[in-house]
């Protein structure tokens, strides 16, 4: 707060008039300016602890990130041999116990990602002081992080679906054949999600090269032909079809002909 006071002697003629305008002047002026340095000094310390803050919460994602890679091909071997057991069940009904490919294996884990740090950047009104590409490129990033965050909480809800179906009992030889269709269906759908969260995972590894390694598009390509996961090896010669018809549509589009 700037204070002005009156000047304690009289002021004898425009002479002394101008002179004590002129001091109050000046001083407001230098106030003025000083006040605006210090907040100017205030804001920079604002963005600079800002930056500072996200960068720690970066590191600690991409830690997060490699982790969940990890977690999400264990879960992709983890249904592909979930399916395996379940599909040999079905099609070889009263096995004995020493046949079976496997057994049932059901659990998932996942890290979230953290935004304390970019959540008080915005409460705090921190990011009209930053460039605006910078926040744009960090709005970009947690605006990844929150679909792949979504991903795998519809994922969990599918496998929660799945074990509680088997949860009382997850012996598959005790399951019935409308049973065994009900907990196949069931994880099929688990891998749709899963494969749904790989890609966004794979994506943010594309945009943000910091975030690797990721599940690689063959990685991927390999968990969609998983037996059992998409049920569409009988189509495989209409999806061949398909993609020439789709091949040949492109190649005309491109050349005009």
């Amino acid at each position: 707060m700037l204070d002005v006071h009156p000047p304690h002697e009289r002021v004898h003629g425009w002479r002394d008039f101008m002179v004590h305008l002129s001091t109050i002047t000046i001083g407001l002026l230098i106030a003025l300016a000083l006040e605006g340095v210090v907040e100017w000094i205030h804001h920079r310390n604002e963005v600079s602890e800002t930056r500072e803050a996200l960068h720690r919460e970066l590191d600690n994602n991409r830690n997060r990130f490699t982790s969940d890679v990890g977690f999400s091909r264990k879960e992709a071997a983890m249904l592909a041999n979930d399916l395996l057991v379940l599909e040999y069940v079905r099609d070889h009904p009263g096995s004995a116990p020493g046949t079976l490919p496997g057994v049932l294996v059901m659990n998932s884990s996942y890290m979230r990602m953290d935004d304390v740090a970019w959540k008080t950047a915005q409460a705090t009104s921190v990011t009209p002081l930053m460039p605006q590409e910078e926040v744009r490129r960090a709005a970009e990033l947690y605006s990844f992080f929150d679909r792949i965050d979504k991903a795998h909480e519809d994922e969990a809800d599918a496998m929660a679906e799945a074990v509680s179906l088997i949860s009382e009992d997850p012996n598959p030889l005790h399951l019935r054949p409308a049973q065994i269709e009900k907990e196949l269906d069931s994880i099929r759908a688990v891998f749709a999600k899963h494969l749904r969260h790989g890609f966004l995972m794979q994506n943010l590894a594309e945009e943000y090269p910091d975030f690797r390694p990721a599940p690689t598009r063959d990685e991927l390509e390999h968990w969609m032909h998983t037996p059992g996961a998409m049920d569409t090896a009988d189509l495989r010669h209409a999806q061949e079809m398909t993609q020439q018809r789709m091949d040949a549509d492109v190649k005309r589009n491109e050349t005009g002909k």
